[in-house]
């Protein structure tokens, strides 16, 4: 059973069911012999078959004319002219070039999703302006960060220098007193020469003084160096971080920027946005090929429908769904084929049914035969159940 079929019976059964209830009720009533009553529900049995196949009967002759008149449809074209197929196949290719146009577009995968699609959309004017913002933010980002390596390096290296600094200055204070414990125990030893053995030592005491006086001033000039040494390198150490705390105060104020725009519009960094802002714009290209592709496409449906319409077909516009029968003979041999075997079943559903049908009517007849005495009864059930059958089919 077809669709309005299965729909219809679901509607109308109870009322039949009912109605012939009431008249099995009024023809054959409970104070009557059981016999009787019995003969009265195997003619309803009977006539709820009758409605149930002439019902089934009545949508399959329809779809039956339908499918005749679309292969109608199908001969009349195939055997036109070709000047007259010329036009219809021109329109028809257009359609179906359309409409893979269009179906490409909807396959496409989405390289965006449509929460930044709709984002950008909103903020389309100010996307270029914040890709640039966001480049430059980000380079100066890069700038600070090196500038803050440097510093760090700076910082270090006077660090370390102050430390080399500060450890020579005690080496020179423990050489320093090296040199004057050694010029004392010298000068001791030049004593005891002279005075116990009679020796001149003229000569020893100028060169023990000339050492002392040449370590001593070699110790002080380089214990000098390292005080200035000390001195320079504090110095510039504290300099380099002053100048590496402004520089990280600039480069966290301009990272929290970076990373602000980040957040708000979804992105890793301005490289990632711009790429978004690209795809933004090819989606943006591709809807209006899309819309342009759909109002073509209304335009040509229209176009093949009126075409058609001069020849008269049983629909025409069912021809815009298969623009390719129209082009291509094979398909539209196909599509005949198919026509034929669903005509062919539904001539074989019909001739079940009408059988049913016949059937059906056979044994009422033959219930009248056998029981005479309840003819008129039947013959009222069975035309009430003929009214019936006509309504609804």
């Amino acid at each position: 059973m077809g669709l309005f079929g299965r729909i219809f019976s679901r509607k109308t059964e109870p009322d039949s069911e009912l109605k012939m209830q009431e008249m099995t009720d009024e023809l054959f009533p409970e104070e009557k012999e059981p016999d009787q009553r019995k003969v009265g529900h195997y003619v309803l049995d009977h006539c709820e078959q009758i409605i149930e196949s002439s019902r089934e009967l009545g949508e399959e002759k329809k779809e039956y004319d339908i499918v005749t008149s679309y292969l109608k449809d199908i001969e009349f074209l195939a055997e036109l002219p070709e000047e007259q197929k010329a036009p219809i196949r021109e329109v028809a290719e257009n359609i179906l070039k359309l409409n893979r146009e269009r179906d490409q577009y909807l396959n496409m995968s989405k390289k965006i999703s449509d929460a930044q699609y709709v984002m950008l959309e909103q903020m389309e004017q100010d996307i270029p302006d914040v890709v640039r913002q966001m480049r430059e933010n980000e380079a100066y980002q890069a700038t600070i960060k090196h500038d803050m390596a440097y510093l760090e390096g700076e910082k270090m290296q006077w660090t370390l220098l102050r430390s080399e600094l500060m450890h020579e200055k005690y080496v020179l204070r423990i050489a320093s007193y090296v040199v004057f414990s050694a010029f004392f125990l010298l000068l001791i030893l030049l004593g005891v020469l002279q005075a116990g053995f009679s020796i001149d030592i003229t000569w020893g005491w100028l060169i023990v003084a000339a050492l002392a006086a040449g370590g001593g001033f070699l110790i002080f000039v380089r214990y000098q160096n390292a005080v200035t040494g000390i001195a320079r390198a504090e110095t510039n150490a504290n300099h380099a971080i002053s100048l590496l705390n402004k520089t990280k105060i600039k480069y966290v104020n301009i990272t929290n920027a970076v990373d602000y725009v980040c957040e708000k519009y979804h992105v890793k960094n301005a490289r990632d946005l711009e790429y978004q802002w690209e795809q933004y714009l090819e989606e943006v290209r591709r809807k209006e090929r899309y819309m342009r592709t759909n109002d073509d496409l209304g335009y040509y449906n229209k176009k093949l429908v009126t075409l058609l319409n001069e020849y008269r077909l049983y629909d025409s516009k069912a021809w815009v769904e298969h623009p390719l029968a129209l082009i291509n003979p094979s398909e539209m041999s196909e599509m005949k084929h198919n026509l034929l075997v669903r005509r062919q079943k539904l001539r074989a559903r019909i001739q079940y049914n009408a059988k049913v049908v016949e059937t059906e009517r056979a044994q009422i007849d033959r219930l009248m035969a056998l029981h005479p005495e309840y003819e008129d009864e039947i013959r009222g059930i069975v035309q009430s159940v003929d009214k019936l059958s006509v309504g609804e089919v």
